[in-house]
């Protein structure tokens, strides 16, 4: 039965009265608070203990608004959170300064860098880790500090009294006072509470709360607020204007708590009546943990009296096997309530991850639906932040600079703006980005701002070499305005100031400040960073390393929640805890994850803090929290008139999960049966999957050239082929972590072409290179290693990893000068370098029409025969130990590189050196020999046998391939599991299914 509201007396004490928290709740407080007003003849003053029913409150006194009411009393009540009326407190200025929580955290933390054993006894050797004993040193303290606050309170309240014949107010307590008052509160808790720990990480505690407690902590500034608010009621009362203070309880306050606000409304009863109203369970509770004292027979009984008096009309229990089956059914719940016509739901996140799909397949209702996260969404995991992030990660990089996918995460980020970058215009720099991360790609440019320079520049000689088109030169100026601002990071000497100068200035540099503002995550993450500039505090010039301001930064980003904007729609979702249920009208809840193992739902302890301690400081305790989640689901499940109950029916290893226990017991009591998942199934007949065969299009153009390497995929495989050269399609290609040899393999023909310029120049100046054979060899091997020295040091400073390569390379010259004096004894004599040969193939379309199609690549040198200078050899270095070589000669025919050069040379159809030669020989050479059994046993060339034979082969087989192609016969996907293990192609021939 609800109780009527009380009669207001003179009494200096607060009144109670109670509400049951059922769907009448809410009207019924609004009644007695306009009672309370007619009463009054005041406008009440309405503090709850928790914000969550702040709107609903508010809605339903505008509801339940008496008629005919006195124009002084007219205007709704003031309802306010008891944590907004502390910091509205009157004269506010005048207490101590309030502190941040990044200050808090920074005078933690410098703290702990000046006592080592501090981090280690902690175990915060890292700067993460120690930014994150900051966070838990200051939360550990504060519940320490609201230890002593009724103390203080007491004190306050006492100097306030002895000194009424000076009026003297809190304004006038200097800070010493306050502080000699708290000194001596400490000092009183801190001797009892040190006797009965015997934990030595929290005496440690103990001894760090007393020696940094300060009356700027937000436990003393509440007491401020209050004795302010106390001051304001007494003067208001003597201005015959004191209105009356109804004290809301939405939830079970800790002992500690408790305390305190029976201590502040005790006073205000002084000077204005007070009303305290709290929940009765007894008519509400489902359970008798959640009515009294758990095993007492009463509440055993009040609590069946309850299950059976609601009978879950209105519940549902729906269980679904595995998670992403839970979540469409959360969706396709909530959806079935929407097209019932309900348009204010919630969706309780027992399980976040639940929620967060549910959410995601919600979303694709459109605008009409307006979903409201309630649960904390980090604003970290916004694009905003994780631009933000890239360039963080970027200014941290080694002195010789970022990785390639460092340096492209942050170029690639929506938030930059190149136009202003490059004082340019944007529309000329689209495209630029990606023009970069195919450069880097091919080239292998793993990391180095040197190795990203090498591959652009390399990328044009090769673009002059093709006569296509050359690489963007505003490639260039982007890397040097990135390289100069990661340099100035490098040499600054960090404090807390000028880090975050530096920071906004390369925002605002980079254009991000002006595109983060357009986004509403982008403008929360400004204002985050706002409160690192400590320009007016003892922290400015705190002297901290790049890695820990960094760490700081990253820290603050991560607690940070993203506050989503509202807007108009049809219906409005609230995803929200079970706490924010409390006294909230929603027409229908969903609740995911009420298994065993999730309802309830227990927050871990404070850092350094047991149970037992936590009893000891009258703060939050298990059994409290099992007492307060009992309370809230009562509540919700007999003031909705719709809930769904979902939880996921086996987890993830397959183990059977059973309904929360709160559950099981309701369906001992009372029929309810959990409901199958109903989801509509598609139903189809499994068809084996079949060879991939392309069958092309009329419209696809046929090519008129082909590479040496195109060939090779072409006899690898026609599907392969007709996907990557015909198609055009290419697989997003990603860095590896280690280093690519690809821009070493570059580097060592560009270094051996040079060698042999060389050589044939210094024969022509030095005789005795050619008569005496041991200083030939002593040069050979000399200039080698210097040309090696030389060409691989930009790709050294670039990425020091290369050096190995260097070395590994300068351990086979040796072995390589006796492959070379052999070849020369042989005959041979080294003639061009880097060479561009083709050849025109002529062949028949289907029709018997004639066509041609041009055969071209680079060869990488050819030799002369000393004795018959018409004969010519052709050599391709391979960047490979022997073995494989010797693999390629095996299938020369699927792999004729060789024997397209060797054809082009001898058809004298390019107007090139070779003109007038034959090349008669083809060879490999590895410049990986295995030396291992000695530099003159190391075989390290492979020569095509039988070349006439073969290049006859070759002829009709590659004329045969290329009328089939031009035949548009179907092309199958046949390649052995060698070649497909690295296709790109892969993915869409499904190998490995058929």
């Amino acid at each position: 039965m609800p109780q009527p509201f009380p009669t207001l007396s003179d009494q200096k004490q607060p009144q109670a009265w109670a509400i049951t928290p059922n769907s009448q709740a809410l009207a019924e407080l609004a009644q007695g608070i306009w009672d309370c007003a007619v009463q009054t003849k005041q406008r009440p003053l309405v503090v709850l203990s928790t914000a969550g029913p702040l709107v609903g409150v508010r809605a339903v006194l505008e509801q339940n608004r008496p008629k005919n009411l006195p124009s002084s009393i007219a205007f709704l009540p003031q309802v306010i959170s008891f944590a907004d009326w502390l910091e509205a407190a009157p004269g506010a200025w005048k207490f101590p300064k309030k502190q941040s929580d990044l200050e808090r955290w920074l005078g933690v933390y410098a703290t702990l860098r000046k006592h080592k054993q501090l981090q280690a006894w902690f175990k915060a050797e890292t700067e993460t880790g120690a930014w994150g004993l900051a966070q838990a040193i200051v939360e550990a303290c504060d519940t320490l500090s609201i230890a002593v606050s009724p103390q203080l309170q007491k004190q306050i309240h006492e100097h306030i009294l002895n000194n009424q014949a000076g009026k003297s107010n809190l304004g006038e307590i200097c800070l010493e006072q306050a502080q000699v008052l708290l000194d001596s509160a400490v000092a009183n808790v801190y001797s009892g509470m040190a006797r009965k720990v015997v934990d030595q990480e929290t005496k440690v505690l103990l001894e760090f709360w007393r020696y940094t407690v300060s009356i700027s902590d937000p436990a003393f500034r509440n007491q401020f607020a209050m004795a302010a608010h106390l001051n304001a009621i007494e003067a208001a009362k003597n201005a015959h204007h004191a209105r009356p203070l109804i004290w809301v309880e939405t939830a079970d306050p800790t002992p500690i708590d408790q305390e305190i606000i029976s201590n502040l409304l005790n006073q205000y009863a002084q000077y204005a009546p007070v009303v305290e109203v709290k929940m009765d369970w007894r008519d509400a509770g489902l359970w008798p943990e959640s009515i009294g004292v758990e095993g007492d027979e009463q509440s055993r009984v009040l609590a069946l009296a309850n299950v059976k008096r609601s009978q879950g009309k209105g519940w549902q229990l729906i269980p679904a096997k595995r998670f992403e089956e839970l979540a469409w059914t959360a969706a396709k719940t909530i959806e079935q309530h929407l097209i019932d016509g309900k348009t204010n739901l919630a969706l309780v996140a027992q399980d976040r991850l639940v929620a967060r799909r549910a959410r995601a397949l919600l979303s694709r209702l459109g605008p009409a639906l307006n979903i409201r996260d309630e649960t904390g969404w980090k604003l970290s995991t916004t694009r905003a932040a994780a631009a933000l992030n890239s360039w963080l990660e970027l200014i941290k990089a080694p002195k010789d600079g970022p990785s390639a996918k460092t340096l492209l995460e942050f170029l690639q980020n929506p938030f930059l703006d190149f136009g202003k970058i490059l004082n340019r215009d944007p529309a000329s720099c689209m495209g630029l980005i990606a023009e970069l991360e195919d450069i880097l790609v091919a080239s292998k440019a793993e990391s180095g701002w040197k190795t990203f320079h090498l591959a652009i520049e390399g990328a044009r000689d090769n673009a002059t070499k093709t006569s296509s088109s050359l690489p963007s030169s505003a490639l260039f100026e982007l890397l040097q305005f990135v390289r100069e601002r990661h340099h100035e990071w490098l040499a600054l000497k960090v404090d807390c100031n000028q880090a975050f100068k530096q920071l906004q200035g390369n925002l605002q540099a980079t254009g991000m400040v002006q595109s983060l503002e357009k986004d509403s995550a982008g403008k929360q993450l400004l204002e985050v960073l706002k409160t690192f500039d400590l320009s007016k505090t003892q922290y400015q010039a705190s002297p901290m390393r790049l890695s820990e301001w960094l760490s700081l930064l990253k820290t603050v980003i991560e607690g940070a929640s993203y506050q989503e904007a509202g807007k108009e729609a049809k219906a409005a979702l609230s995803i929200l805890p079970l706490s924010s249920t409390r006294m909230r009208d929603f027409e229908a809840v969903v609740v995911v994850g009420c298994d065993e193992q999730q309802l309830p739902a227990y927050s871990e302890p404070p850092l350094f803090f047991s149970d037992a301690l936590n009893q000891l400081l009258k703060t939050s305790t298990i059994e409290m929290q099992f007492v307060q989640q009992a309370r809230d689901l009562s509540q919700l499940l007999v003031s909705c008139p719709n809930v769904d109950l979902l939880w996921q029916s086996k987890s993830n290893n397959g183990e059977p999960l059973r309904p929360s226990a709160w559950i099981q017991r309701l369906q001992n009591q009372i029929e309810w049966e959990a409901i199958p998942t109903q989801l509509k199934k598609r139903s189809f007949e499994a068809v084996p999957m079949e060879m991939a065969v392309a069958h092309f299009e009329e419209d696809l153009p046929l090519p008129l050239s082909m590479s040496p390497s195109a060939y090779k995929a072409l006899r690898d495989c026609p599907y392969r082929y007709y996907v990557r050269s015909l198609l055009g399609l290419r697989k997003n290609k990603e860095f590896d972590e280690g280093f690519d040899a690809s821009l070493a393999g570059q580097t060592l023909h560009k270094l051996l072409k040079r060698f042999y310029q060389a050589l044939k120049t210094q024969e022509h100046t030095n005789s005795a290179l050619k008569s005496n054979s041991e200083q030939r060899r002593a040069w050979m091997e000399q200039s080698l290693n210097v040309y090696s020295e030389q060409e691989f040091a930009s790709l050294i400073e670039g990425d020091a990893r290369v050096m190995g390569t260097l070395r590994d390379w300068q351990k086979q010259i040796p072995s390589f000068v006796d492959w070379q004096l052999q070849r020369e004894m042989a005959g041979w004599q080294y003639f061009d370098g880097e060479v561009k040969v083709g050849f025109d193939l002529s062949f028949q379309d289907a029709d018997e029409n004639l066509k041609m199609i041009r055969i071209e690549g680079y060869a990488d040198r050819y030799d002369v025969h000393v004795d018959d200078s018409k004969l010519a050899s052709v050599i391709d270095y391979k960047n490979q130990r022997f073995e494989k070589v010797k693999v390629r000669a095996e299938h020369i025919l699927d792999d004729p590189q060789l024997l397209i050069y060797a054809r082009a040379a001898n058809e004298m159809q390019e107007g090139h050196k070779l003109t007038g030669h034959q090349v008669r020989q083809a060879e490999w050479v590895a410049l990986k020999a295995d030396i291992s059994k000695g530099e003159q046993k190391a075989t390290r060339s492979q020569e095509v046998s039988d070349m006439p034979e073969m290049m006859k082969l070759f002829s009709e087989q590659m004329t045969e391939d290329i009328e089939q192609l031009w035949a548009k016969k179907p092309m199958q996907a046949f390649a052995p599991e060698g070649v497909c293990q690295y296709c790109e192609a892969r993915g869409i021939c499904r190998k490995g299914i058929w």
